[in-house]
């Protein structure tokens, strides 16, 4: 009788112990789908919040759809005028309220210092409404000269005075050489960007990444291998090898942007990465994308670091949290690298197209210049073929995205 009434309590006291445990599992099974839910909740706020839209252009003269004719890059002053280098135009415009263009700098030039003016293909607001080009120039030379490879510097303060500000004008020979005005050369110079007191710069043709000190025009090498006399790096087309700058190798280096740190970040679109270089280290590393080099490295992967991919990525820009902006044309999307080099698809990615709306629905048909200003990136989506020939959609336009 005793034992009986011993082994229905024991019997009791599991049965007990078993519904509070799941009691307890169901509550923290509960817990975890609520606080997925808030993540998720979250997430779609924020993305929900994202818009693409695209810009509502006005040139007298000309239909809206045939304005632009591969616009490679922009950049937004302190006023919120957007400059473009609209690039087979040979020319600069200028948008005021996001609608009216206005030529400040075409082929024609206006200065003496500048004979030529050819295929600007990078752009960035400097100090006191400075902007200076990088006029990428022809790859055929005529009557003894190329034209362009240079830095071109406007003045907007100052009735869009024209100076040529690095390099020089009609040089006989494209190629990379360090040093002072009057001296230093340029082998196709694309992304171009300032910070403190400097631009940093996508040298494509040099196969490298340069620095000029704007007080003076004083040109250095940052990182890439040194070509010689115009030619290509020696060892062929250069794969993305990391290591000590002066041997570190770029294959078209295109954007480029320096953080708060000096640190400066490039585009290699060629290897289909993005790359870091260390001022303090003298390194150059891979930051984002497959450090294997080549098109065997080209994907469109969100993830972090080495383990993310691109498809030949053009220029980049920069917001005040240190998150970076990516214009990854070959996958039609906008990509953003956090601090850490997590990269995620922000718009875009979805295949090619010119729709409007939310980041899920966006498409973008081209996208190539990126700048950040004031909580919104402005882009500029390139057509696939020449005016004449294009598609009704297939046209070159700037789109922005709000809401990030």
């Amino acid at each position: 009788m005793n034992i009986r009434i011993i082994l229905n309590f024991i019997m009791l006291v599991l049965l007990s112990v078993t519904l509070l445990v799941c009691n307890t599992k169901k509550e923290k099974n509960d817990n975890n789908m609520a606080i997925a839910a808030v993540l998720l909740s979250s997430q779609n706020t924020s993305s929900s919040t994202i818009q693409v839209s695209t810009l509502s252009l006005s040139e007298s003269g000309k239909d809206s759809k045939s304005i632009l004719n591969q616009p490679e890059d922009l950049a937004v002053d302190s006023n919120g005028i957007i400059y473009v280098a609209d690039s087979k135009n040979n020319r600069v415009i200028k948008v005021v309220n996001e609608s009216t263009v206005s030529t400040i700098l075409s082929s024609n030039g206006n200065s003496s210092d500048l004979s030529i003016f050819n295929n600007p293909e990078g752009i960035t607001a400097g100090p006191n409404g400075i902007v200076f080009v990088s006029n990428t120039g022809s790859s055929t030379a005529s009557n003894g000269y190329f034209e362009g490879h240079n830095i071109i510097k406007i003045d907007t303060n100052n009735n869009n005075t024209i100076s040529l500000f690095s390099g020089k004008d009609k040089p006989s020979v494209r190629e990379t050489i360090d040093g002072s005005n009057g001296t230093n050369r340029y082998f196709k110079p694309e992304g171009i960007r300032y910070a403190n007191n400097k631009l940093v710069i996508g040298e494509a043709g040099g196969y490298n990444v340069r620095e000029v000190n704007i007080s003076n025009g004083t040109i250095t090498t940052l990182a890439g291998e040194k070509p010689t006399g115009g030619s290509s790096p020696t060892g062929g087309t250069p794969i993305a090898t990391d290591g000590l700058a002066t041997t570190a190798k770029f294959n078209g280096p295109k954007g480029v942007i320096a953080d708060s740190d000096g640190n400066v970040y490039i585009v290699d679109k060629g290897n289909h990465c993005i790359r870091k270089y260390n001022p303090s280290t003298k390194q150059v590393s891979t930051f984002a994308g497959s450090d294997a080099g080549g098109d065997s490295a080209k994907d469109f992967i969100d993830g972090k670091g080495t383990a993310a991919r691109f498809n030949s990525p053009y220029m980049i820009t920069l917001d005040e949290s240190g998150n970076f902006y990516v214009a990854d044309s070959g996958n039609f999307a906008i990509r953003k690298i956090t601090k850490d080099g997590t990269v995620s698809t922000i718009a875009g990615g979805k295949g090619k197209g010119r729709e409007d709306g939310s980041t899920t629905s966006a498409k973008f048909y081209n996208p190539i210049g990126i700048y950040y200003n004031n909580k919104t990136l402005y882009i500029t989506d390139v057509a696939s073929k020449k005016i004449a020939e294009a598609a009704a959609d297939d046209y070159s336009t700037i789109r922005k995205i709000t809401g990030l």
